[in-house]
Formats: C-alpha cells, sequence, structure tokens
C-alpha cells in the first residue's frame, strides 16, 4: 500500500483533450472567462448559444475544478462534489440534457432519514459533468494558469507565463480570494464598499482522504453516511455510488478538521485518517490511499447577488461561481448562468 499526496488546489487528474493544441485559437475574444469550472463553463456556454465567443482559461489539466475524478489502479474515485440536485427549472433542464445523452444516474433520495430529492450523478464521474458542458465549446484552454488581469486600450487583457488574451469584457470564477489577487497583480481599482464585501467571503477548506478496496466496505444502502463524529463528515463508495467497478471510498473530512490540519504531512495525515476509517472500511482490505486536499472548498458565506457586476459598460467585469449563487453543484450553475445574462446585457457579438 502507498501513499501518494496530491497537488494542493482545484485540479482534476483526469486528462482531456477539451482544448488540445490543434484548435485554432487567436490572441483575442468577445468574453474572457478566468475558470472552467462549472459556474466557468456553464457561463461560456450559454453566451456561445447568444452568438457571443468566449474563451475559458483554466490552469488545470482538465476541466471541472472541484467536478474531479480520480483513477487509482482500476479504480475510479470523485473526490470534489459527490451528488447534485435539482431544484430550479434551469438545472432540471440540464438533468434533460444529461439524460437525453445517456450519462445521468440517480443514485439515491438521500442517506438514513434524510429523504428528498434524487441525488444524481454523472456515468464514469462527476468530471463527465464539466466535460459534457465543455464539449461543445469553441475555445476552452487548460494547462493555463493566468497570473494577473488588466485594463488595456484593448479592453482586458488575461497574462500568463508565454501568453495572452484580450476582450472588452471579462468573467472571474476562481474563488473570490484567488480572483481579487489577479485583480490586485493588474491594478484593477473596485469600488471600496464592494471590496470590502467581497474580502469578507472566506472558504471552508476539504480534506478528502481516498481508500481503494480489495472488497466491500462496510456502508450501509446507499453506500454512504453522514457521520456525527470523528474527523469525517461524508462517507460514500465509489462503486455503489456511480453503479459498478472496484469498491473505493471518498472520505471528506470535516470543516474544523480540515482547517486544523490543513498543512499537515500528507503520510502522517493518510495514516491518522486510514486508523479512523477502520470502521467504515470494515474487514476489507486497503489497496491504496490518497490525500487530496481542496484550500477552497465552500464558502462561508454567499453573496446576496448570483453574481457582481464590478466594472460596468461596454467593457463589464463580473465575478460569479459558487459564493454567489450558492454553496452546492446547482448554485455554481446558476451562478454562471446569471453571469453570462449581465455580460450579455452590455455585450453584443462583434461584428454587429
Amino acid at each position: 500500500m502507498a501513499f501518494w499526496p496530491s497537488v494542493d488546489g482545484n485540479i482534476s487528474a483526469v486528462e482531456t483533450a477539451i482544448g488540445g493544441d490543434d484548435m485554432a485559437r487567436g490572441d483575442d475574444a468577445d468574453v474572457i472567462v478566468v475558470g472552467a469550472g462549472l459556474c466557468g463553463l456553464a457561463a461560456a456556454r450559454a453566451l456561445q448559444a447568444d452568438g457571443i465567443r468566449a474563451a475559458a482559461l483554466d490552469k488545470g489539466r482538465s476541466v471541472g475544478g472541484r467536478l474531479a475524478t480520480r483513477r487509482i489502479l482500476d479504480a475510479r474515485l470523485d473526490h470534489g462534489a459527490q451528488f447534485f440536485t435539482q431544484r430550479g427549472p434551469e438545472m432540471e433542464a440540464l438533468v434533460a440534457e444529461l439524460d437525453g445523452a445517456g450519462i445521468l444516474r440517480t443514485w439515491c433520495h438521500g442517506f438514513g432519514s434524510d429523504a428528498g430529492h434524487p441525488r444524481y450523478v454523472v456515468s464514469g464521474g462527476m468530471n463527465g459533468l464539466a466535460k459534457f458542458l465543455a464539449s461543445g465549446l469553441g475555445d476552452v484552454r487548460t494547462g493555463v494558469e493566468v497570473r494577473a488581469v488588466r485594463r488595456t486600450a484593448r479592453g482586458w487583457r488575461a497574462e500568463w507565463d508565454g501568453g495572452a488574451l484580450h476582450a472588452p469584457a471579462l468573467l472571474m470564477t476562481a474563488p473570490v480570494p484567488q480572483t481579487l489577487a489577479l485583480l490586485d497583480r493588474g491594478m484593477v481599482a473596485i469600488d471600496t464598499v464592494t471590496r470590502a464585501g467581497l474580502e469578507e467571503i472566506d472558504y471552508h477548506a476539504t480534506i478528502a482522504l481516498l481508500v481503494v478496496l480489495d472488497g466491500p466496505p462496510a456502508l450501509p444502502p446507499p453506500g454512504a453516511v453522514q457521520p456525527t463524529s470523528g474527523p469525517f463528515g461524508f462517507v460514500a463508495d465509489n462503486a455503489a455510488r456511480l453503479g459498478g467497478g472496484r469498491h473505493a471510498l471518498t472520505l471528506h473530512c470535516t470543516d474544523d478538521f480540515s482547517r486544523d490540519r490543513l498543512d499537515t504531512d500528507p503520510d502522517a495525515l493518510a495514516r491518522e485518517l486510514l486508523d479512523a476509517a477502520r470502521v467504515h472500511i470494515g474487514e476489507a482490505g486497503v489497496a491504496e490511499a490518497q490525500i487530496k486536499t481542496w484550500r477552497y472548498a465552500t464558502p462561508q458565506q454567499r453573496w446576496p447577488e448570483p453574481c457582481c457586476v464590478l466594472v460596468d459598460g461596454d467593457e463589464p467585469l463580473v465575478v460569479a461561481g459558487d459564493a454567489f449563487g450558492g454553496a452546492h453543484v446547482e448554485g455554481a450553475y446558476m451562478s454562471g448562468l446569471a453571469a453570462a445574462a449581465a455580460l450579455g446585457r452590455v455585450r453584443s457579438p462583434r461584428g454587429e
């Protein structure tokens, strides 16, 4: 058995061909979207549907952000979002699309006595939701770590090592502290009241223990529990959740535990957490274990609107994400749609 620490940050280990070198690219677009997680992809998709050219940039090897799926040995594990629910009509339409594509699965309707809305997953892992949204987009670039954004005579400029992109409009979907840092590096001025409100948005971290087993774990149906004590707040068997494959556990630590132990040595932390996980592992053997950390997992505060227009007019700047729409999959999706609508009100497709 081996312990493998992961790189800290919102990076999926699943490779994707989206944004490959053979894609035709210019040095400009109508809208730059920083972040190709769920919010950014939802916005780019809605903008493209309105004829507005959006270019989505993401530092990860794959699209998705916390829609993150990892293969360990012959097991497939989601280590970010474990499922999603649907409340509003916009998400209902997306659920219908996923169902029509044959990649939607209803996992369960709750855990224990907490029965209610269907908990949906995507066949093969939650990163498949991001890939579905990105599949029809014209310009998605992964492996691009934006270092700064700034105002220029050409509108907005996103800069990274060895490259840059210009556009009249800019959408930032990274976690708010990262967004503010990028704006600061580009010396972008923000209204002081709005800036103070954004600076109040903080995030819970999440440590995830990923464990590949040689047999079934000790979990009741539907293959998940929400412990009320100990270091874990949620434990799920990926085989039960995804409807097959090798048994492998995703164990998300509580907010308090994750905050206090975020910088602990990964090997020591994995050994400690494996001991605590024995009650969920049961008689199964452990083939491999990994630690994955999310420094910006869930926002502790929510902005009162589904997105924030920092700069209005002909060269708008909009900020969006789960800190605006809500700390869940549907909230991030709705924030992306709201951002696209805000940009669409002040932008028109180039050439009109």
